[in-house]
């Protein structure tokens, strides 16, 4: 058999071949296994979904209008935040007529108690004398029946907690201004029950 032995130079050579390889290896193998573990951490402390835009946007609104209520309550005397809600409820009122194109038509209270009589079949109205009782049985913008318990404020539907009693005032500059047009005169409008204030329904007592 042919002697095969290699020489020193050869012999180092070889090693050093096999020695880079492995370390090679062994440090791929470390790296693997480290960015592995880095997904893992990175997995276990990613931040949570952003919510989207229309939602952060509510919540703050909601959050917005407790503290400016509040701000109202502690800066502004009585007849001046009710002026200043009923204002509100007025525009709001006026904007709604204007942009969908509504129209009202003065009647007089024997007009409007037989219409009452004739259409009105939901309990939402009622007319004793010369007063009115109405109470919202559907949203304004859709025109569609609400349950009970429902604000139909949009701003404040989720029945915003620790929202002031002051907001209401808005509701009733809202009723004022229909009840004032659809009269032709002024009128008295009293807020009798709320679903802010832990009623079923929102309900007004309107003297004519």
């Amino acid at each position: 058999m042919e002697n095969q032995s290699i020489g020193r130079k050869q012999f180092l050579t070889t090693v050093g071949k096999i020695c880079t390889g492995s370390c090679i290896c062994a440090a791929i193998g470390g790296f693997d296994n480290l960015m592995a573990q880095d997904a893992t951490i990175s997995d276990s402390t990613s931040a949570p979904t952003p919510k989207p835009r229309s939602e952060v946007r509510m919540e703050f609104a909601t959050k917005w209008v407790r503290r400016f209520m509040e701000v109202l309550d502690t800066t502004l005397d009585e007849e001046t935040r009710k002026k200043v809600m009923m204002g509100s409820g007025k525009a709001c009122f006026l904007s709604w007529i204007s942009e969908t194109g509504q129209q009202i038509r003065p009647v007089t209270l024997e007009q409007y108690t037989e219409w009452v009589k004739k259409n009105v079949k939901d309990g939402s109205t009622r007319v004793e004398g010369n007063t009115i009782y109405f109470k919202y049985m559907a949203a304004a913008e859709t025109g569609l029946p609400s349950d009970d318990n429902q604000c139909l404020c949009p701003l404040v539907e989720d029945k915003t907690a620790g929202l002031s009693r002051t907001y209401c005032w808005c509701s009733i500059g809202y009723v004022k201004q229909w009840h004032d047009m659809l009269f032709g005169h002024p009128v008295t409008v009293e807020l009798v029950d709320s679903v802010l204030w832990g009623g079923k329904r929102c309900e007004f007592k309107i003297t004519v």
